[in-house]
């Protein structure tokens, strides 16, 4: 019997041998019809990548206890730990060890809901969208996170360190979460404190959130849920420049509007999205979507659109704000994903954006650019190479991979972090901490 063989069989003995799965591809998978591995009937979210993946265990545990126990077997047999949830995002996997991938699909059940305190206490493996369809049936919702970040599941959305789950109205999605049970390298649980803030102490719970699986597996989280917003208005503003159109931005928010949403456009963009007509060469185009009670949905419209008249702007046809609210709510087409994404703080955008466009216009292209996910701290700025002045469409790959390492060292040069960027001054704090609580390094060690 190999030595996967026998990781197998252990790991069967934990889960059951149909959520358990190997490698078919594996150099060490001599046997690859044992028992065990032709058991193996349940399907998994991993399939798409199964069969490029080498020296992995795929497993599927039912809840936490059976995390626990993988975790203390991995550590006894030098097994690397990796977490995996929807499928949206997957880590680089080490070469030079069997990996034990936790396929967390299995722990989507909601354990509570309290509709009164409005918390729901969910399992990681639950994707957003499906906790936000469970909620709607009884008028509530998570909040008006980007769509295109629903179909994370919850311990994925809560592990990583990307702004792409961001709120102008109800901030990141960290800012919900009350409390998290997460399993450390050793295999211990802890459940971090459900309690109001003044009463808890040091905050683990953000120690957890962002780090990627790699100080503990997050398995279940409380998080503070919303009613439905009573009413939700859009509208569409045309600036005199992008400049113009950040600063307006910028105002609102230091008026305290919190609305569901602001996309700022430059010409190129917004002529991509709604025809030449929209805007002048130069213009921008601000696209708002504000939400909850009418008076306070339609009191964050006003200061809108105060701060769009005070930077010499003027509101145009709201039906390109629905339409675009109406696809921010659809699945993005690939044609509209961006090539480089870069958030900043408020100071830096423009700067940021205008170093961008001059550094492809030398290369003899030109980007069309947005930018949202605002808030106080800043927003995320989206830059799509085009084909040319008059064919706005995406560029060609090739061009795009020629070109991306000089715009993404302009950005970074002016002042722009890469999303999901680890801060190189507070690494070897997070070392240290690391080191403290897997010392053997097998949760998650390729990420840092």
């Amino acid at each position: 019997m190999t030595a996967i063989d026998k990781h197998i069989k252990a790991i069967a003995a934990i889960v059951g041998a149909n959520y358990v799965n190997s490698d078919v591809n594996s150099d060490a998978n001599s046997d690859a019809n044992s028992d065990v591995n032709s058991a193996s009937t349940e399907p998994t979210t991993l399939e798409p990548f199964f069969r490029h993946l080498r020296n992995a265990i795929v497993v599927r545990p039912g809840g936490a206890d059976e995390v626990a126990e993988l975790v203390r077997l991995a550590t006894t047999r030098g097994l690397v730990v990796v977490p995996f949830g929807s499928g949206t995002r997957m880590s680089p996997l080490p070469q030079t060890a069997y990996t034990l991938l936790l396929d967390l699909s299995r722990l989507r059940h909601v354990v509570s809901l309290d509709e009164t305190s409005l918390l729901v206490h969910v399992q990681a493996g639950l994707t957003a969208l499906e906790l936000e369809t469970i909620l709607a049936r009884r008028g509530l919702s998570i909040g008006d996170f980007p769509p295109a970040s629903l179909s994370s599941s919850i311990g994925g959305l809560l592990a990583v360190r990307t702004p792409g789950k961001t709120s102008t109205r109800h901030g990141f999605m960290e800012d919900i979460v009350l409390g998290v049970s997460a399993v450390l390298a050793d295999g211990r649980t802890i459940h971090t404190r459900i309690a109001p803030r003044r009463a808890t102490g040091p905050d683990i719970t953000r120690t957890i959130c962002g780090s990627e699986g790699t100080l503990g597996i997050i398995t279940s989280a409380v998080l503070r849920i919303h009613r439905q917003p009573e009413a939700r208005f859009t509208a569409a503003f045309k600036l005199p420049s992008m400049s113009d159109a950040l600063a307006a931005v910028r105002i609102a928010l230091r008026e305290e509007a919190t609305p569901a949403s602001m996309q700022i456009s430059d010409c190129e963009q917004s002529r991509f999205d709604h025809g030449d007509a929209v805007c002048a060469d130069g213009e921008a185009v601000l696209l708002v979507a504000t939400a909850g009670p009418t008076d306070l949905a339609a009191c964050d419209r006003e200061l809108v659109v105060s701060a769009v008249i005070a930077q010499g702007g003027q509101r145009i046809d709201d039906e390109f704000a629905d339409r675009w609210w109406t696809g921010r709510n659809q699945v993005q087409p690939t044609h509209h994903r961006a090539h480089l994404e870069v958030s900043a703080t408020p100071g830096k955008l423009l700067e940021i954006y205008q170093r961008v466009r001059a550094a492809a216009k030398e290369s003899g292209k030109i980007v069309r650019t947005h930018i949202s996910r605002f808030n106080l701290d800043g927003g995320v700025i989206f830059f799509t190479l085009a084909r040319s002045n008059t064919d706005l469409e995406r560029c060609s790959e090739e061009d795009a991979t020629r070109l991306l390492p000089e715009l993404t060292s302009t950005a970074s040069l002016a002042g722009a972090y890469l999303l999901g960027q680890w801060n190189p001054i507070l690494a070897p704090y997070f070392e240290t901490l690391r080191d403290s609580l897997d010392p053997d390094s097998i949760l998650n060690p390729e990420i840092g």
